[in-house]
């Protein structure tokens, strides 16, 4: 499926989602623990199953202001519809380093789109925590919003280094959601892209354990 196609799935949202190019940068600790000011990532484990490579992580908002996840992607079905996959989670593969990723991608330059993809958010509250999973399918596939037809992938015992990021955004006033619905019914709420691209904040973990390719 072509970059162009894939991106056009907002349908009737597309006219309301403003651009723009420039996001936070990631803060990088080295540990599996990050936090940046009061909102903190816990990869909880990393593990080999028969669904493939599994993540499990938490965010925790330790503050005492609300934020959303940007982490509900998704998925074509065999109609070409979209839902959501609570599953689902970008992979990036750089030579022998993976990078699994939820978060708002920005659009390459190079690229022209019909509507920007844009994750689906989830509300954290203050002092609460979120528990998710990324399931990733072996071996690894290089997956990207605006680089669907790429082919590359990458056995799990040729990675050296394998990370997490997860991107959010502050509740702050003004912020524009549009509400929907995908093809089963299931609500979400969308940021308008330009705006939350600005604003996004990421954490990244650091270096994660790697699984033996024989681990179940």
């Amino acid at each position: 499926m072509s970059g162009l196609r894939w991106a056009g799935w907002v349908v009737g949202l597309a006219l309301l989602l403003g651009c723009g190019r420039v996001a936070a940068g990631p803060r990088n600790t080295g540990r599996k623990s990050v936090a940046e000011a009061d909102v903190e990532l816990k990869v909880k484990s990393v593990e080999r199953t028969q669904a493939g490579l599994v993540l499990t992580y938490e965010v925790h908002n330790r503050g005492g202001q609300a934020l959303w996840l940007l982490d509900r992607l998704f998925e074509s079905g065999p109609t070409g519809s979209l839902r959501l996959n609570p599953d689902k989670a970008y992979v990036e593969l750089r030579g022998n380093a993976v990078v699994v990723s939820r978060m708002l991608q920005p659009i390459p330059d190079e690229v022209l789109v019909e509507a920007p993809e844009v994750p689906a958010i989830t509300r954290v509250e203050p002092r609460q925590t979120v528990s998710r999973r990324a399931v990733l399918a072996v071996p690894l596939r290089h997956w990207l919003p605006y680089d669907q037809d790429s082919t590359e992938e990458l056995p799990l015992e040729s990675v050296r280094e394998l990370r997490l990021r997860v991107g959010y955004l502050l509740d702050e006033p003004g912020m524009e959601l549009h509400e929907a619905q995908d093809p089963e019914g299931n609500p979400y709420k969308l940021p308008s892209y330009g705006k939350a691209l600005k604003a996004q904040k990421i954490l990244e973990s650091g270096p994660l354990p790697i699984p033996a390719a024989g681990a179940k």
